[in-house]
C-alpha cells in the first residue's frame, strides 16, 4: 500500500512541476488572450535520404575493340587453362612455412595455433579430425571426459604429423 501512495505522489509532483514550468513559458510571452495565441501547427518533417549511398554505382560498359579478322592461314594456338582461385590460394599457402605448433587449413589456407583444449579448437580442426578418420564424431563440451580427452589428444598428435596440414 505504501508503494502505491509513493507512486501516486510522485506522479502528482511530476504533474505539478510540468504545469508550473508550462505556465512560466506561456507567461513569459507577451500578453495574449487565448484567442490570440497561435494554434499548435503540426509541421511536416522533411527526411533527407542520401541517394548516392543507397544506389549502387553505375556499371560502365566495357570498352570494345574492333579486331581485324586474322588470315585463315594462321593456326590458332590453344589457350592455357586458367587456374581456379582455390588452387592458387592452396599453392601460395603451401609455399609459406607453417610453424610446428600450428595447423594450416588446406581449403582456405588459414593458419591457427594448435589449441591446448579441444573445446577451444576451431571448427575446421574438429571437422578435419573426423574427415581423416582420427575421431568418430565431433564431441560436444559436455561429452568431454578423461577417455574422450585421451582419444582427442592422440588424434591431434596424428593430425600434426600429416603433411596436408603443414
Amino acid at each position: 500500500m505504501a508503494e502505491l501512495i509513493f507512486i501516486a505522489t510522485t506522479i502528482f509532483v511530476a504533474y505539478v512541476i510540468f504545469t508550473v514550468t508550462d505556465d512560466k513559458k506561456t507567461k513569459s510571452e507577451p500578453n495574449q488572450t487565448e484567442a490570440e495565441k497561435p494554434a499548435a501547427v503540426v509541421e511536416p518533417v522533411e527526411v533527407k535520404v542520401d541517394v548516392k549511398a543507397e544506389t549502387p554505382a553505375p556499371v560502365k560498359p566495357a570498352a570494345t575493340k574492333t579486331v581485324a579478322a586474322k588470315p585463315a592461314a594462321k593456326t590458332a594456338k590453344p589457350k592455357t587453362a586458367v587456374k581456379p582461385k582455390a588452387a592458387t590460394v592452396a599453392s601460395v599457402a603451401a609455399t609459406t612455412e607453417v610453424p610446428s605448433d600450428s595447423l594450416r587449413n588446406p581449403k582456405t589456407g588459414e593458419v591457427v595455433k594448435i589449441p591446448n583444449s579441444y573445446a577451444f579448437a576451431k571448427r575446421w580442426v574438429k571437422d578435419a579430425l573426423v574427415e581423416e578418420g582420427l575421431l568418430d564424431k565431433i564431441y560436444k563440451n559436455n561429452e568431454l571426459d578423461n577417455e574422450a580427452n585421451a582419444k582427442i589428444q592422440a588424434a591431434m598428435e596424428q593430425l600434426k604429423q600429416m603433411a596436408k596440414y603443414h
